[in-house]
């Protein structure tokens, strides 16, 4: 990626102009950075961010000037089909603008005389001091929560803890398994000792992730170069039966394989990572798939609301339960991105983020 100083536009109605406090570095970035995704270029990428408002639009109602703000990847409208139905992850209104690189008017606001129109990624492009998106992706939050805090409840810890909560519905004393020990991983390990789950049980080939691991709530940890079978281990685990629910949260066929083969009958395998194109998932000894009634689900963006789910994490976070302090790691400026991809490549143990603070 190159750093270059492209022209923003004002925002149109509806829409909200802001100043970019912090935007964590994720690795649905990074895929698009080393395409494998099908979105055009040029793009400014970037969407788990917060940022103060700067000005907003004619029609604005939720934000106003001064304001500081979560965002959101995936703004609703709250009056299509799907938003109808309580599922606003699927907005139908979001959709089209979300896979063209635009906002809601099928437009950009993004563009210089070098490289003409730039896409928008997520209805948001903030790897940037300024961004223009629809209100709806804005959510006003207290001055008691910090910025560096409310930027990742914008992406990693809501899709990990909603997993968690929303999709797998953990309950108390239930057992769960997660894989991939990254920023949305280890917002998994926080919702299931959030919601006080027996066993945590985190698998990835990383050694240096077992203390990460344990340190966020995980009661087991499992590296998969060591052993033959991580699905016997887990049933080992479990009084032979399998976890109540098994979390993929790096998006391999492999994975997905071993979590599937780690579920007990009638429990539930949540695939969250997002897989390269051209991987499929196979169901294992399909013939017995019926008689084991497991549930196979795919999370995004944590399966909730994600304005909702954003103020109960700010309210656990508020009373201790949920150490989100200690996700964060490096702050570093907009010209390190580059690095900062090669490092989150090599599986670092904390969320980076851009600082645009000063």
């Amino acid at each position: 990626m190159s750093i270059e100083a492209v022209e923003i536009d004002e925002p149109k109605d509806g829409e909200v102009l802001l100043k970019i406090a912090y935007a964590g570095v994720c690795h649905s970035d990074l895929s698009v950075a080393r395409g494998r995704a099908n979105i055009g270029v040029p793009i400014i990428l970037g969407h788990e961010a917060s940022a103060i408002v700067e000005r907003v639009g004619p029609g604005v109602r939720r934000v106003k000037p001064g304001d500081p703000v979560v965002l959101s990847w995936y703004p609703s409208c709250g009056h299509c089909f799907y938003c109808h139905e309580n599922l606003p992850v699927q907005c139908e209104t979001n959709a089209p603008a979300a896979n063209n690189g635009s906002l809601w008017d099928g437009t950009s606001r993004l563009h210089s005389p070098a490289r003409g129109v730039i896409s928008h990624f997520a209805t948001q492009s903030s790897f940037a001091e300024y961004a223009v998106m629809p209100e709806q992706g804005c959510m006003a939050i207290a001055d008691d929560i910090p910025l560096q805090i409310a930027a990742i409840v914008g992406c990693a810890v809501t899709t990990g803890f909603g997993a968690v909560v929303n999709d797998a519905n953990i309950r108390p004393g239930q057992s769960v398994a997660i894989w991939g020990i990254g920023g949305v991983g280890i917002s998994a390990i926080l919702g299931a000792a959030s919601v006080d789950a027996e066993r945590i049980i985190a698998i990835d080939p990383n050694p240096r992730k077992e203390a990460v691991a344990q340190r966020f709530g995980a009661t087991h940890f499992i590296n998969p170069m060591e052993t033959d079978d991580v699905a016997e281990v887990i049933r080992g685990l479990t009084k032979g039966r399998g976890v109540d629910a098994a979390l993929d949260c790096i998006g391999s066929a492999s994975v997905f394989t071993q979590a599937f083969h780690s579920t007990r009958p009638a429990g539930t395998v949540v695939s969250v990572g997002q897989a390269a194109k051209d991987v499929d998932f196979v169901i294992p000894e399909a013939r017995s798939f019926p008689v084991q009634q497991k549930r196979i689900i795919g999370s995004y963006y944590g399966g909730g609301v994600p304005e909702r789910d954003f103020q109960r994490l700010f309210d656990l976070y508020r009373c201790g339960k949920l150490n989100l302090d200690d996700i964060v790691g490096n702050i570093v400026p907009l010209e390190q991105i580059n690095e900062a991809f090669r490092e989150l490549e090599t599986g670092i143990d904390t969320r980076t983020l851009i600082g645009f603070e000063h």
